[in-house]
């Protein structure tokens, strides 16, 4: 009799072994699903700042485009301005030599 309750205690053992390591499994498989979530919110997150900055593409272009715009009418006025010099020079060294 007393090898039969020892044999029982055994088998009780054993399944509550069986529980535990299957508890253990379903715990795994929970952390392994909230890490995987957290790690899609993260995506998610990455995705959507990637595409506010992708709607800003179009203003900050234009932005850059008006400014190189400028740039080059200030270039043209530039270069406008060194060709009159160029040539008011080159007239009044004609005329200091004409003198």
């Amino acid at each position: 009799e007393s090898l039969y309750k020892e044999q029982e205690k055994v088998e009780t053992l054993e399944k509550e072994l069986e529980d535990l390591k299957s508890a253990h499994h379903e715990l795994e498989e929970k952390y392994a699903d909230a890490e995987r979530k957290l790690q899609n919110e993260a995506y998610e997150e990455r995705i959507e700042d990637l595409e506010m900055q992708n709607e800003e593409l179009p203003n900050q272009t234009t932005d850059l485009e008006a400014t190189n715009d400028e740039a080059n009418r200030k270039i043209k006025m530039l270069e406008d301005d060194l060709y009159k010099a160029e040539t008011n020079s080159d007239y009044f060294e004609s005329k200091v030599k004409d003198l």
